[in-house]
């Protein structure tokens, strides 16, 4: 029933930050920088995003191959876009469709449970690693250039600490071969509940798969951080593109600073974080010199990208015996398989 209730909560307050900032910048001045775009165009962006998603969807494959699984890329693209559709809904900072993933990948390939939540993580662990020098970047740089509410300032500040400490903690405890997430599990206490309790051993199983693969397969470790720098220049390429269409002419480290503050802001607890991404594009592009309406018709454009391959993870989503509800509001996701079903 809480997490119903904040799901609730999560999403009231992304529609009233969405509604205002539309309301502020103006309806008709939007549509009017819309009118730039056009189908074709918006296809372009398109073939763009899908590239991106090809380079991190072979991510995950050579991941699974270093595990002894030769799975196909067509076979991993409906895990691949129900983890991303959960991830974009659910009110948490990018995270929470990896069960569903690897639950998914279980009943599409038979991959044990603990093996594709292994792979899962490690190749979460590598989006973030690669991104962590571009979004320490940006929020250096608004800090240094800007004059801003000491709010906005904490909440950067804790943004940015917060995820160095874990992607530090992460490595440090992987290769002295401890756990990471039991750490975090026993030192928040969360041990103590009973579904907790029960899933700790099945944790440490994971938990054993990834730490053999950062000590077995470091060479697979630098590819897959190949692949991520490689779908991020993708990525800043098509809001590049998306920016020139709307007419706007801006440099690298423009589209960089946009590019790193989009992730920023997907990273807040609301869903899809509707309404407080509008609200941060708007201050970042009226700071850098650009009318907000710019921003929202940027953001409108990059959403119905994203909503794109989100309706197509919805429909895996069903085809799988998931349901919405289930799965994103109430964020039950999957229970975990017992120790016969995880091999």
């Amino acid at each position: 029933m809480k997490k119903i209730i904040f799901f609730i909560i999560s999403a009231l307050i992304g529609l009233a930050l969405f509604v205002g900032v539309i309301w502020k910048v103006g309806l008709n001045q939007i549509l009017q920088t819309i009118n730039y775009f056009s189908i074709s165009k918006w296809f372009v962006i398109l073939l763009l995003s899908i590239a991106q998603f090809y380079v991190t969807l072979y991510r995950w494959k050579i991941v699974l191959k270093s595990q002894g699984f030769n799975v196909p890329l067509i076979k991993l693209l409906a895990s691949k876009l129900v983890g991303f559709s959960v991830d974009y809904m659910t009110p948490s900072p990018n995270v929470g469709g990896e069960a569903i993933r690897a639950y998914v990948l279980k009943k599409d390939t038979g991959i044990g449970f603990s093996h594709g939540l292994a792979s899962v993580i490690i190749d979460k662990v590598m989006d973030f690693s690669y991104a962590l020098p571009f979004v320490l970047f940006g929020i250096f740089f608004v800090l240094i250039k800007f004059s801003m509410s000491w709010q906005i300032i904490i909440c950067l500040l804790f943004i940015s600490s917060t995820f160095i400490f874990l992607i530090c903690l992460f490595y440090y405890n992987t290769l002295r071969r401890k756990e990471f997430f039991g750490a975090i599990i026993r030192f928040l206490q969360l041990h103590r509940l009973s579904f907790m309790a029960k899933a700790m051993d099945k944790i440490a199983q994971f938990e054993r798969i990834i730490i053999d693969f950062f000590h077995r397969d470091k060479k697979t470790f630098y590819k897959g951080l190949s692949l991520s720098l490689l779908g991020g220049i993708i990525g800043i390429s098509w809001i590049w593109l998306i920016l020139f269409f709307l007419g706007l002419h801006v440099n690298f480290l423009q589209v960089l600073l946009i590019a790193t503050l989009t992730v920023i802001t997907f990273l807040l607890p609301i869903p899809g974080s509707f309404g407080s991404t509008e609200t941060g594009e708007v201050l970042i592009f009226s700071a850098i010199g650009f009318r907000p309406e710019y921003a929202i018709a940027y953001i409108l454009i990059f959403r119905s990208i994203d909503l794109f391959k989100v309706g197509i993870g919805f429909l895996f989503l069903s085809h799988f015996g998931l349901r919405f509800s289930q799965t994103i509001i109430r964020g039950e996701g999957v229970k975990l398989p017992n120790n016969n079903e995880n091999k």
